[in-house]
């Protein structure tokens, strides 16, 4: 599969200062091993320290990558797709995560066309996917501190003679500061993300009413297919397809991104 070879090195294995999943020593330690079990085919292996990591209440873009990767090398598509769009939603702008995703959906059953979207909305997720994570970070501290800097300067009233430029300085990176922060606010909590989740069962029926009978079924979808979750009624979710198709699954046979 084109490409798992480059993202694991790119994204598992070049850590940021601090580390990937903080400073915690021993989740650094099993997500090095899951990396060094995976480079030598053990996958189940992987998987597995993979898992551990996630257990101790930890994630990164690279963790669901990877562990993407793993599922992948087994035939697991399903879970191969959940983990590489929670990847995704972590890191949205990263090449190497999207064009994994797209390779392995190139291997599911089910052929779904999207509708056409509100040019805002596709400007919208241009927009939130555009910078990294740790760019996105360094952005907005920056136009903190600038910001802050400028504002001290124009309340000591020095240097003498740049009291305009500091407050045009300042208006800038108040604007840019805003719209940056909100990005970043809006990419860590989720802010108005529709619920999503991907058909974990080889083959199930999409019903048209939250029920047994299998003569309300609509459709069928099978594993990997990624659906959006419109409403929950006990164990039982309305799931909208890309393509505006509309019916209920059970809960337990959805992976939720």
């Amino acid at each position: 599969m084109r490409r798992l070879g480059i993202g694991l090195t790119a994204l598992a294995l070049t850590l940021l200062p601090g580390g990937l999943l903080g400073r915690d020593a021993t989740k650094e330690a099993l997500f090095a091993e899951g990396n060094r079990l995976y480079q030598e085919g053990d996958f189940a292996g992987a998987i597995a320290s993979y898992g551990s990591v996630l257990e101790g209440g930890f994630e990164s873009a690279a963790l669901y990558f990877n562990l993407g990767n793993a599922h992948f090398r087994l035939g697991e598509i399903g879970s191969a797709v959940l983990n590489y769009e929670r990847a995704v939603r972590l890191d949205p702008g990263n090449d190497d995560i999207r064009a994994n995703l797209s390779l392995v959906n190139q291997r599911l059953r089910d052929r779904i066309e999207p509708l056409p979207r509100f040019w805002l909305l596709s400007a919208f997720d241009w927009w939130m996917g555009l910078i990294p994570r740790g760019v996105l970070e360094v952005l907005v501290a920056a136009g903190y501190l600038i910001l802050g800097g400028a504002l001290v300067l124009i309340v000591l009233r020095r240097p003498v003679g740049w009291r305009a430029p500091l407050r045009r300085c300042a208006y800038a990176a108040a604007v840019a500061t805003l719209i940056l922060g909100a990005t970043l606010l809006i990419r860590e909590t989720g802010l108005g993300r529709p619920e999503e989740a991907v058909v974990m069962a080889v083959e199930v029926s999409v019903l048209n009413a939250p029920s047994e009978d299998a003569g309300l079924t609509l459709f069928t979808l099978h594993k990997g297919t990624k659906v959006r979750i419109d409403r929950r009624t006990g164990e039982w979710a309305e799931v909208v397809l890309a393509d505006g198709k509309v019916g209920w699954l059970p809960l337990e046979l959805l992976g939720v991104i």
